[in-house]
């Protein structure tokens, strides 16, 4: 049987993104993310409801959150879960926990000190966009659309059905 583990989140995080860095070099990020829904219940309410998320971050993207994340930063996470399972250290029985292990996380909203024009600050790394949803501004007009001719005694109006 096929089996898929994938998650998609769309959220602002909790609190600043903590970065450790491991003996053997890697670097490993933990983040918490609050999803919201909103739905109305039975009796007609619209009712808020959040839902916290444990994500953990790896490697060079784990810097990155570091630098350019914090408290209320909106976030996209690609990932997939991962259940852990231990014995409490003071043996209070097993311990487990669910969580996103990160493959992605894009940057939502750009830096404060970022230029105004929507680009890049010179040190932000190209897998974290600054604003995704920046327009880019046309700089010159479309061309114009050519007038259409005048219907003359020799020309039936053009018909606008199809067919």
């Amino acid at each position: 049987m096929a089996s898929l583990n994938k998650v998609f989140l769309l959220g602002n995080l909790t609190r600043d993104p903590d970065l450790r860095g491991l003996p053997n070099g890697q670097n490993v990020c933990e983040l918490r993310l609050a999803v919201g829904r909103r739905y109305q219940n039975s009796a007609g309410q619209e009712v808020d409801d959040t839902c916290f998320v444990d994500v953990v971050v790896w490697g060079r993207s784990a810097a990155n959150c570091k630098q350019f994340l914090s408290k209320g930063s909106p976030v996209m996470v690609e990932g997939r879960l991962q259940f852990d399972q231990w014995e409490d250290r003071n043996g209070g029985g097993t311990r487990s926990r669910l969580r996103v292990v990160a493959e992605q996380v894009q940057f939502m909203s750009r830096r404060q000190d970022a230029p105004a024009s929507g680009a890049a600050p010179e040190n932000a790394p190209a897998s974290a966009p600054v604003d995704p949803y920046a327009r880019s501004v046309r700089q010159t007009p479309p061309p114009a659309m050519p007038p259409m001719p005048a219907a003359t005694p020799d020309m039936p109006p053009e018909d606008d059905i199809p067919f």
